[in-house]
């Protein structure tokens, strides 16, 4: 399907000119001869080396060279005068070149330029932390450190938007765990219209990254194989996001360094990526040491252990949940609530629980060295079994009792075949920190089957008849439907805070619990306590992806759906803000857990406080210490706020917590456990006070400049009409090809020279837009957004204004039915405090003053005048050409607008504006002129723009029609 824009498709002319060229005149755009041998080379970059020159250029051709100049290679070579201002430019190339402009160099036109194709609203804090840190900063490593729940990923899809929007990258890679990369790539494309694909397994003998330009891959498949990680490190993308940093970890052992495979990821991708994002909510874990090592990965060589000097550095940025707020000021986050509910085993419960506890501790105290890390982390799952279920206790000692005796039974040799047998059937990851919460369910649920002390076949005779008479206590409290721990959950269930006060509806619930076992038994005794009314979703580590995802989707969509039971496999990814209450059925032994666990419900776009229970089994060895931390964090909360909970792991570490447990269920008197635990008060305080310390600012101040600068985006905003004219006129132009069908846009065939231009550009696009296309949830489609920073988008852009420059320098005359006064228009790069920026400048006679800001959009507004240049006109364009290249600017175009405008209409329109600057409680725009607003006014902190028109003259400009489309109500028009 052709566009009514092809008429454009017209050759550009021009005249030669003769004279000397120097190095320091060398610039983009500027055609010459005698510098290819074949003919005419125009140039399209320069950098400077020394007094020589690194220079790009195009010949006649189309093709590409590079060459290093000097002065000297310059004897013979001359400029083809491109006629500078003479204002007889092509008029339909100069209007394809100003959309080419606007569109290229739309971050500097617009500098929040992601906010306005992005699919989300975004926050103070996302909006500070990619426009005040990552898009400004020295540094091309930075860590993203916000608490969790903060949006992070939003974040990085403004990043990864604006960084190709300014030609930073061309290709990108996002390496995050398994369990979160289809997450990604959704949000990318929901969100941000970025089409990321999905690394499976490299097929073939090439590097497979060279082929997916935007890629997102999971973490444990790259830092596994070596292979892989050779190949990321040779495709050196240029930006590479790491999701889940914190677990690229690395320690001493005593005086040797043992690093992770995850963390040998982590220097690969700092030594090959031009940039590298870190993202994680826990960037200290409490070890200094650790945290020295892990800055490592961001280039920093004995910093220190001070996070703080990061911040002064503009390495780091990291707000905590307290100090997050809507761009209102209100909170962002709700308060959170915990609380403890007991209760206590009934006999058969408790005879059932010192037996098998009196096994796990007899067993455990037989071990020493390596053998009890291994057998005994084994043994101790079967005491967190006890403690979860019935039924998980009961399937664990079926499991085992079989497993042993199968065996046993197979064991004729010697007694070290046993015990080679057994080892190798328990075998795991050498590195434990590396599994997933899925490996490490696995390897617990074979590891406690099999794992024992015996060393021959009598001492494993001996271990299966204790098996045996465990397996039948459990089986007589199963038979019994005896369940204390249950009995105090469907009390729970049944409470006033659990159904909706007007309608009675139940509210949904995530039930956390640490084995799949428990999961099943208590999916079973929940449908029956609903009876048919509510449907009741599973996640565990079995689930598939669709699974998982279909589970999300039923929970947070369905009415029916109110209760989620999962185990912590669901820990990582799940955003189930829909619900705001949960219950720790079982309470983990990493302490981490409890809050990845809370951060699935308390996170942006909760609405209610978030309330918590924890099941706690009175009079029990590990109930004890449960509760006895819990009374401690609960006072802690009372004295220093909710950010105890999001410091508990960092004073509390995992093997810490489980030496108490293993002390508890060894007979440690309690005043032990409570001296223990006293670390817990003092630790809470001073991580509490490391993270004030440790975190970025952001005050009231801040969100309301933040509130004004993203208003004035959004008004500025390039509307996605401009975008699609452009890329239908320039693809017809340069023959490629682009239709229309009913599912969207396809573009069907990109030109060979526009694919030249960068390796991310594909052969063609399918499935595309030109702006967000929203399904009922307001998500994007699944298209493509072909918006400014699109690599096809700015390569269309980029070979444009090599064919469009001399219409553009050329210069053309325009009519502009508003004005009585004639002036000139002049788009030029300025450079100012080390930085490129974009200026249109307006002169109405003399060039002497600095000019007056203009938007853009007004030279894509006017339309071209039939009357050729006068030589007053040519004298100004001169003149001010003149005293642009006197301070310094290149310009880019120029134009000579008349004023078509009879006396009376412009006074019409200057009364107009005077009328409603006067009425106006707000601040003027000073750069009004060609701007689609005259005013702008605040009223309590939300920004309109205001158009005046003179009674009877509707008509608006091509441009201030898109900004009324772009800002719909904050946008208005007053006629007077």
């Amino acid at each position: 399907m052709l566009h009514e824009g092809c008429d454009r498709n017209r050759r550009l002319g021009s005249s030669k000119g003769v004279k000397v060229i120097g190095v320091n005149e060398l610039r983009p755009g500027l055609r010459l001869e005698g510098l290819h041998p074949t003919g005419i080379a125009e140039i399209v970059g320069v950098r400077p080396v020394g007094p020589k020159a690194l220079i790009t250029y195009v010949d006649e051709y189309g093709v590409n060279h590079s060459l290093v100049v000097g002065e000297t290679d310059l004897d013979g070579v001359r400029p083809i005068s491109s006629g500078e201002g003479r204002l007889d430019g092509d008029p339909v190339q100069f209007a394809l070149g100003i959309d080419a402009l606007r569109i290229k160099n739309a971050h500097l036109l617009n500098p929040l330029l992601a906010l306005t194709t992005a699919n989300v609203e975004p926050l103070p804090h996302q909006v500070q932390a990619v426009y005040e840190h990552l898009l400004v900063g020295e540094s091309d490593r930075f860590l993203l450190a916000d608490d969790p729940g903060a949006g992070k990923t939003v974040m990085a899809g403004l990043y990864i938007r604006e960084a190709l929007a300014r030609g930073w990258v061309n290709t990108v890679a996002v390496i995050a765990p398994g369990s979160l990369v289809e997450q990604w790539q959704d949000e990318l494309l929901t969100k941000f219209g970025l089409n990321f694909e999905l690394f499976t397994s490299a097929v073939g003998d090439g590097n497979p990254f060279d082929q997916t330009p935007f890629v997102i891959a999971r973490l444990d498949q790259l830092s596994r194989n070596v292979r892989l990680r050779e190949q990321l490190a040779e495709a050196a993308y240029d930006l590479v996001v790491m999701d889940e940093a914190h677990k690229l970890s690395a320690r001493f052992w005593g005086s040797k360094l043992v690093k992770s495979k995850r963390y040998e990821l982590g220097e690969i991708v700092r030594d090959s990526a031009r940039r590298v994002l870190l993202m994680t909510a826990t960037p200290h874990n409490g070890k200094d040491e650790e945290f020295a090592l892990f800055l490592r990965l961001l280039g920093v060589q004995g910093r220190g252990e001070d996070p703080s000097e990061l911040l002064d550095a503009g390495l780091m940025r990291r707000l905590v949940k307290e100090q997050l707020v809507h761009a209102d000021g209100s909170p962002l986050f709700p308060a959170r609530h915990a609380a403890t509910v007991t209760y206590r085993m009934s006999a058969l419960e408790l005879d059932l629980y010192e037996a098998v506890t009196e096994y796990v501790r007899h067993e455990m105290n037989k071990m020493d060295g390596e053998e009890r890390r291994t057998v005994g982390f084994a043994l101790l799952v079967l005491q967190r079994r006890v403690a979860s279920s019935p039924e998980a206790i009961l399937r664990s000692l079926h499991r085992r009792t079989d497993r042993l005796a199968a065996e046993l039974q197979r064991v004729q040799a010697a007694d070290d075949r046993l015990l080679a047998r057994l080892e190798a059937s328990i075998s795991g990851p050498q590195d434990a920190d590396e599994w997933t919460a899925t490996e490490e369910a696995e390897w617990e649920e074979e590891a406690s089957a099999v794992a024992t002390t015996a060393r021959t076949p009598a001492e494993l005779q001996t271990e299966i008849m204790v098996l045996t008479e465990l397996l039948e206590k459990a089986t007589r409290v199963r038979e019994a439907d005896v369940d204390a721990k249950w009995e105090a959950l469907a009390e729970l269930l049944q409470s006033p805070e659990m159904f909706e006060s007007e309608s009675g509806a139940r509210r949904k619930i995530l039930i956390f619990t640490e084995h799949k076992d428990t999961l099943e038994y208590l999916e079973d005794k929940l449908n029956d306590l609903v009876n048919g009314q509510y449907d009741i979703e599973t996640i565990h580590g079995g689930c598939s992806r669709d699974e998982r995802r279909g589970a999300q989707i039923r929970f947070r969509e369905s009415d029916r759906s109110a209760i989620l039971v999962a185990t912590d496999a669901a820990g990582e990814g799940v955003n189930l803000q829909v619900a705001h209450l949960m219950v720790n059925y079982d309470i983990p032994w990493n302490p981490n857990r409890l809050e990845q666990r809370f951060g699935r419900i308390h996170r942006i776009g909760q609405r209610h406080e978030c309330h918590l229970w924890n099941l706690v089994a009175a009079e029990t060895r590990e109930g004890d210490v449960f509760l006895t931390l819990m009374q401690k964090l609960e006072r802690q909360r009372n004295a220093l706020g909710d950010a105890v909970f999001d410091v508990l792991g960092e004073v509390l570490h995992e093997s810490n917590l489980r030496d108490l447990l293993v002390s508890a269920l060894n007979g440690a008197a309690p005043e032990d456990v409570e001296r223990e635990l006293a670390s817990v008060d003092r630790g809470v305080a001073d991580a509490i006070e490391r993270r004030r310390v440790a975190q970025s600012s952001l005050t009231a101040e801040d969100v309301a400049g933040l509130r004004q600068r993203m208003a004035l985006a959004r008004a500025g905003s390039l509307n996605p009409t401009v975008v699609r004219e452009f890329v239908i006129s320039a693809l017809v132009t340069l023959q490629g090809e682009i239709v229309r069908g009913s599912a969207g846009w396809t573009v069907r065939h990109v030109p060979e020279r526009v694919r030249r231009v960068s390796s991310a550009i594909q052969t063609r696009y399918g499935d595309v837009e030109f702006e967000p296309v929203t399904d009922a949830a307001g998500l994007y489609g699944p298209r493509e957004l072909l918006a400014p920073g699109h690599p096809l988008v700015t390569a269309l852009a980029e070979v444009v204004l090599g064919d469009a420059g001399v219409a553009l320098r050329q210069g053309v005359i325009l009519d502009d039915d508003r004005s009585e006064a004639s002036y000139a228009v002049v788009v030029a790069r300025r450079r100012s405090d080390g930085m490129d920026r974009l200026v249109v400048l307006r002169w109405v006679s003399s060039p002497d003053a600095a000019g007056t800001p203009v938007d853009l959009g007004l030279l894509s507004a006017l339309l071209p005048s039939q009357a050729p240049a006068n030589q007053a006109e040519l004298a100004l364009i001169e003149s001010v050409l003149a005293a642009m290249r006197a301070r310094g600017d290149e310009a880019l175009a120029v134009a000579y607008v008349r004023g078509a405008a009879l006396a009376e209409t412009a006074e019409g329109w200057d009364n107009a504006r005077d009328v409603l600057i006067q009425g106006s409680r707000g601040a003027v725009v000073t750069e009004s002129v060609g701007c689609p607003w005259d005013v702008q006014i605040e009223d309590d902190g939300v920004w309109k723009f205001v158009k005046a028109v003179p009674t009877g003259l509707v008509r608006l400009r091509a441009h201030e029609v898109a900004a009324q489309q772009a800002l719909g109500d904050d946008y208005s028009i007053c006629e007077f």
